[in-house]
């Protein structure tokens, strides 16, 4: 048997309406003084009022766990920043400088590698290898030597045998690292020498060095005990000067690198300058309206003298640009590194995902 149609009249649905208007201010009321009486001041530590307070837990029970999700990941000690000041003295005399770029000039990979094949020791003919290089290699597991197409046109030799003994003394490994790398055109002379020992062999670096400032381009030689060299590696491609280019006044950078999106401007840190007295960010942790508030330590550094150097930036291609910036002297006995270049000679661009950005670097010439 069918059920009656169900047909409400317009007087009956207003009064359901009503009704359930009704209903819902009350159910509202009822939440609203809920809310208002979990005041956090009297909220107690075993939890919600309606419930039976539970024995306040212990210190241990206080800490919270890694699992628990409502705790964030991030753990920080003491919170400080640094805010840099010029001195009122500080100059800001605008002027031009030199500044280097890297160049292959006419270096090509195929006939370097042939020539530091023949220098090492290495028999055979350069062939195409992985990532745009040429690889001379003699024999299989023997000595190789990969040349990459590259802005820098770097190079490295391997040779694979594990030689014991004790490690030559850094005298000797000096002249055979000068032996090998002088005819190849490395300014030996004028270089930074570096040289550790690891285990039983040592490791000599000559850095390249621009008005007396080390730079992060070099080669290194490898000796075993025997004497003989089992890695090198290096560059090929010459520093070309650049003149001309405009700097700005040492305050007029300080003021740029500061401002939003400059930070890679500088100030950057030198290694190993500075004062070694530890800062601690002093106290009471004031509170307000009973709520503990975030102390955070700022160390204001007076940067009160600038002399005009060089920096090296890294390109998207591979290359080197090292140009004019100051070194610069703060009130804390620590030096830095601040770009000096006009805003006409710095450009930014957004970053995308490194699989979306083509790679001129590894395009073989």
């Amino acid at each position: 048997m069918a059920l009656p149609e169900l047909r409400m009249t317009s007087v009956v649905r207003a009064a359901f309406g009503l009704a359930g208007g009704f209903l819902i201010l009350i159910a509202l009321a009822v939440l609203m003084a809920g809310v208002r009486s979990q005041d956090p001041a009297q909220i107690p530590v075993g939890g919600n009022q309606t419930i039976a307070a539970s024995p306040a837990p212990s210190a241990t029970a206080l800490i919270p766990t890694a699992l628990d999700p409502t705790v964030s990941a991030i753990q920080q000690s003491d919170v400080r920043s640094q805010e840099f000041l010029a001195a009122k003295d500080l100059s800001n005399v605008k002027s031009t400088a030199i500044g280097y770029r890297v160049s292959a000039g006419g270096v090509k990979p195929i006939e370097l590698a042939a020539v530091i094949a023949q220098q090492f020791g290495v028999t055979g003919k350069p062939i195409k290898g992985d990532n745009n290089s040429y690889v001379v290699s003699g024999q299989a597991q023997g000595p190789e030597v990969t040349v990459y197409s590259d802005p820098l046109v770097r190079w490295h030799y391997t040779d694979q045998r594990l030689i014991a003994g004790e490690p030559v003394n850094q005298d000797t490994a000096k002249k055979i690292a000068t032996t090998l790398l002088a005819p190849l055109g490395v300014p030996v002379s004028s270089a930074e020498w570096q040289i550790t020992t690891d285990q039983n062999r040592v490791v000599v670096r000559a850095w390249l060095v621009l008005k007396g400032l080390r730079t992060e381009l070099g080669w290194t030689v490898v000796v075993a005990p025997d004497g003989e060299v089992v890695w090198a590696d290096g560059f090929a491609a010459a520093l070309v000067a650049v003149p001309g280019y405009p700097v700005l006044g040492a305050v007029d950078a300080l003021d740029r690198a500061l401002e939003p999106g400059w930070a890679f401007a500088g100030p950057t840190p030198w290694t190993g300058s500075g004062s070694t007295v530890l800062l601690a960010v002093p106290g009471p942790v004031p509170t307000v309206k009973g709520r503990p508030v975030l102390v955070a330590g700022v160390q204001q550094l007076l940067v009160n003298k600038a002399e005009l150097g060089l920096a090296q930036f890294w390109q998207p291609d591979g290359s080197l640009l090292i140009l004019p910036s100051y070194i610069v002297n703060t009130d804390d006995d620590r030096k830095w590194s601040l770009l000096a270049v006009g805003d006409a000679y710095v450009t930014t661009r957004d970053l995308v995902p490194a699989a979306d950005a083509p790679n001129p670097a590894n395009i073989a010439r």
